[in-house]
């Protein structure tokens, strides 16, 4: 092959291939906590319950992992080296989610976090399509003479800045929330069309007997000529399952202490009204429950709903303040932070709040 040609392709392969981790490794950054999630949900499904404690911390470390793998290909620093930790990196992923698209199915991957949903399926053909990229990399650069200093400077800042965005991830929150519950959605809305959707996918069916055609015959449940026809005797009915696509809110429910779901009835409140969104109950102390004294100074009782995933009548003697129960990844999706605020307008999320910066 030309020697110019062959520079030229492998250039173009190194820059789509570190383009596809750095942006991999951003996606990731940006909300680490919401990696987390999808981290978990591997876990959980693989039966690795015992590392579930650690799934925010390997979220890092892979997004970190894949966000410098990009730039030092990018960069062209180490391309060997780089190029066959990358192969290797593609190849057990490319074996992981075979498995997630076959016997153990988990929906989507989490490949680009939120952004951007992949099915294992997707996921599987995009690693089947990249890994050859990554292999030819590897096997085509030469060895050469390279400045370890430039190696050194340039390996420390692929580690650093993902590193930093994680790190202000998690102390501010998302710099971007690719999550359904982000800022300007209205949960209102949405939760009760999920609810619509849920109702109008169970339908009652009527059963009849028709006496002058010896025939059974069905209505809907909502149907009166049935009952008008003299030829028509009532037999039994049924419901009928419509199988639909769970939507991003299908696991949103609120439960008050007597566990009666009253999700509707919170969101319903008119105006603003602060979501005392707890993830965890240790952490409400020090600067922490100075927020939460000083959310109580700014907003009337009325106004402030305390959702909690942990031990919700402790909470409420705690905060002397009724306190609900949520999924805990549900409430995490709706708040990464330990201990947070989040702010409903008329149903809108109007924006969110660490506890610790109010």
């Amino acid at each position: 092959m030309n020697p110019k040609l062959k520079n030229i392709l492998l250039t173009a392969a190194r820059w789509v291939l570190g383009s596809v981790f750095v942006a991999s490794g951003v996606f990731k950054s940006v909300d680490p906590v919401g990696t987390s999630i999808f981290v978990e949900k591997y876990l959980a499904t693989y039966g690795l319950d015992v590392l579930l404690p650690a799934a925010l911390a390997m979220a890092i470390v892979l997004a970190v992992v894949e966000m410098a793998l990009g730039m030092l290909l990018i960069a062209d620093v180490l391309r060997r080296q780089v190029a066959l930790v990358t192969s290797c990196f593609i190849a057990v992923f490319t074996i992981i989610t075979l498995l997630s698209a076959t016997v153990l199915p988990i929906g989507d991957c989490g490949c680009f976090g939120d952004a951007i949903k992949l099915t294992p399926w997707q996921t599987f053909i995009k690693n089947v399509v990249l890994l050859p990229v990554a292999v030819v990399v590897w096997w085509y650069s030469e060895r050469r003479a390279t400045s370890w200093r430039l190696v050194a400077i340039v390996s420390a800042l692929a580690v650093i800045i993902p590193l930093a965005v994680n790190l202000y991830s998690l102390r501010y929150l998302p710099i971007v929330d690719f999550l359904p519950y982000k800022e300007g959605v209205n949960l209102r809305e949405e939760i009760s069309q999920e609810r619509e959707r849920e109702a109008n996918s169970v339908k009652s069916i009527l059963i009849f007997n028709n006496m002058a055609t010896g025939k059974t015959e069905e209505y809907p449940s909502d149907a009166t000529e049935c009952w008008l026809n003299p030829d028509l005797e009532y037999l039994d009915a049924r419901t009928e399952t419509t199988t639909t696509e769970a939507g991003d809110f299908a696991d949103f429910a609120t439960f008050d202490s007597d566990g009666v779901e009253c999700s509707m009835e919170l969101l319903n409140r008119p105006g603003r009204v602060a979501w005392l969104c707890v993830n965890d109950m240790e952490a409400l102390e020090g600067k922490r429950l100075e927020g939460v004294d000083a959310l109580f100074d700014a907003y009337p009782a009325e106004a402030i709903v305390v959702v909690t995933s942990a031990d919700a009548g402790q909470l409420a003697t705690k905060l002397n303040h009724p306190a609900y129960t949520i999924d805990a990844m549900t409430l995490r999706s709706i708040m990464r932070a330990k201990v947070g605020v989040v702010v409903i307008n008329d149903g809108v999320i109007e924006m969110k709040l660490d506890i610790r910066d109010i």
